[in-house]
């Protein structure tokens, strides 16, 4: 899902928390199994649609840069959740389709949705899964990382992800990259550019391309514009009375948030980014 914006700010590294994360994704997505229930719940389905769409161009964009040519990789999705980025890879033609979430509700829904692939229980920052090391050519991990709360928790996640990657695996991951103090909440933390691609090189990565994942659709958490804060603003309370009307912003946005995404190379939100198993 989007990064949802918290009153917490901090300086430096996350504080552990009691927050159950499988136990509230069993919970949301046995509750609402679409793009909805993974998206931003307070937009509605019309606009989350619309946001999934800019996600699917994204993607695309940097998959095509980094790995080129997905047909027949050995790919691995991380935080599966409804399946959005599984059916990505297979338009891209990969030939062998894996998906780790934390949830029962997603490994059994999806398993019956895509008997060809392979969906396993787990939970990232413990554990591979049962998954073998080396075993992926690339992976994907959106909208995931910014979820973990525990700084140590987050490394070995990375960790688990180096590992299951061959050398010369690409791993495609979106995080908010920020610029100034981390924003820290009970069930997110959005951290700072330099530590997350710091901790990328220490674990064996080379970062190969940052850029925008979003520009208008999402909380400007790294801008302090008043323009951009006021839309957002806006647009969240529009959502929220009336939201029907998703489906018709969502629709007049998108033309203007694909072409954005495409120029800039650096975004005021969640930015999608690029690395290689050295």
């Amino acid at each position: 899902m989007p990064y949802e914006p918290t009153s917490a700010h901090a300086e430096s590294g996350a504080e552990p928390s009691e927050f159950d994360p499988r136990g509230y994704w069993e919970e949301r997505l046995g509750g609402t199994f679409s793009l909805g229930g993974v998206g931003w719940l307070g937009l509605g389905e019309p606009f989350n649609n619309w946001m999934y769409k800019v996600r699917r161009h994204a993607f695309r964009r940097a998959v095509r840069h980094a790995v080129g040519d997905a047909r027949g990789l050995r790919v691995l999705d991380v935080g599966v959740g409804t399946g959005f980025y599984v059916e990505r890879w297979r338009e891209l033609g990969a030939g062998d389709v894996t998906g780790i979430d934390l949830t029962d509700v997603a490994v059994e829904q999806l398993s019956r949705r895509y008997p060809d692939a392979r969906f396993v229980q787990a939970d990232i920052t413990e554990s591979m899964g049962g998954l073998a090391p080396g075993q992926f050519d690339a992976i994907s991990v959106m909208d995931v990382l910014f979820h973990i709360v525990d700084d140590d928790r987050y490394r070995q996640a990375i960790a688990n992800l180096h590992a299951l990657l061959r050398p010369g695996g690409t791993l495609i991951l979106t995080e908010n990259f920020l610029h100034g103090p981390w924003h820290v909440g009970a069930h997110q933390v959005s951290r700072s550019a330099d530590w997350i691609l710091g901790l990328l090189r220490e674990t064996g990565f080379d970062v190969l391309r940052r850029r925008p994942l979003f520009v208008l659709m999402n909380t400007p958490v790294d801008s302090e514009s008043r323009v951009l804060k006021g839309w957002w603003w806006a647009l969240m309370n529009g959502m929220a009375r009336l939201p029907w009307t998703g489906g018709v912003v969502g629709a007049a946005v998108y033309p203007v948030e694909t072409a954005l995404t495409a120029t800039l190379r650096e975004g005021p939100t969640t930015e999608i980014a690029a690395a290689r198993k050295r």
